[in-house]
């Protein structure tokens, strides 16, 4: 048996990063034996005494965060939060913006375009929260034995024109595919099927924003223009 903080540190590993406190609870009941009557005040204490996120912050080592605006109680190692892998093809200098030309064919010149990746450290932190899995379709994409991949999604885009806010209830967690797909405008967002948990809540005013602004005008100029068909 470790020291208090190094079995909190144990059982958010087994946790895959992030927990409840709930979680956490039971984590150290597995490894602790003889707990004092306030031991979950110790746990909580230590936690918050090690996150710049919490009002008791000790100025000591920042180990753990809470995603801003949860207040669910949701833990995480601040270690477990890593940088979105980027595609092999695709340097860091030019991440998010128009390639140049590729090979030029008869009569034709490839070019290719991604879309910009807004990979906040919030949107790190959500996405280690929902362990890659995509809200809508719950699939999980694994690159290797260790990482996966998903993309957070500003449900009210952060650029112009709408300037939406980089906050908890504005992310959603998704596949590439659906990711493209609420970048388009091409389906609705609908709560009742969007899977979601403790710690994380997606605002209504984000639905509806995307629902009445994004996807609406999509169907807009859709109607105005040649129709295409998204499957799901």
């Amino acid at each position: 048996m470790g020291s208090w903080l190094e079995d909190i540190v144990a059982v958010l590993d087994t946790l895959g990063g992030t927990g409840t406190y709930d979680e956490i609870y039971a984590g150290i009941e597995q490894v602790r034996s003889n707990l004092p009557p306030s031991w979950k005040d110790i746990v909580r204490r230590q936690i918050q005494d090690r996150s710049s996120d919490s009002a008791g912050f000790k100025g000591r080592q920042d180990l753990f965060f809470s995603v801003d605006g949860l207040g669910r109680g949701v833990w995480g190692q601040r270690s477990a939060v890593v940088d979105t892998p980027k595609a092999a093809d695709l340097p860091d200098e030019i991440a998010g913006r128009a390639l140049p030309d590729g090979n030029a064919s008869p009569g034709r010149a490839l070019q290719k375009t991604y879309r910009l990746l807004r990979d906040t450290r919030l949107a790190r932190e959500i996405k280690l929260l929902h362990r890659d899995r995509c809200q809508l379709c719950d699939l999980v994409l694994r690159l290797d034995a260790a990482r996966t991949y998903s993309e957070a999604h500003h449900i009210i885009p952060v650029g112009n024109p709408h300037n939406g806010p980089d906050v908890a209830g504005n992310i959603i967690v998704l596949c590439p595919n659906h990711h493209a797909l609420c970048d388009y405008g091409a389906i609705p967002l609908e709560r009742s099927r969007i899977r979601e948990i403790t710690g994380h809540v997606i605002s209504d005013a984000s639905l509806e924003y995307h629902n009445s602004r994004i996807h609406r005008m999509d169907i807009a100029r859709s109607v105005r223009g040649r129709q295409v068909t998204f499957d799901m």
